[in-house]
């Protein structure tokens, strides 16, 4: 089975969020990567210490080559995805 390259117009502030994060989220799922902006205590229950960094580092880094060399600057810094997502 081969797997589909999704592509999503990057977000740049002047398109609309709210559609961008659904397709951000979709392609989260495709990805298997959606856990990453749930409850992070609920994480420490179901995965190990290694899976879930693993998961977070994915995660954070398909959202930040999703957005414009502008929004990147401003959020850079955050640490995880779901800080990362909460800014945005």
């Amino acid at each position: 089975m081969s797997k589909k390259k999704f592509e999503i117009e990057k977000f740049d502030e002047s398109n609309n969020f709210v559609l961008w994060s659904i397709k951000m989220r979709a392609l989260l799922i495709t990805q298997g990567l959606a856990k990453a902006l749930d409850d992070e205590d609920e994480l420490h229950i179901i995965m190990k210490a290694s899976e879930r960094v693993e998961l977070m580092e994915k995660a954070k880094s398909i959202i930040l080559l999703n957005l414009n060399d502008e929004v990147l600057i401003e959020v850079v810094e955050e640490k995880d995805p779901t800080a990362l997502w909460v800014k945005l």
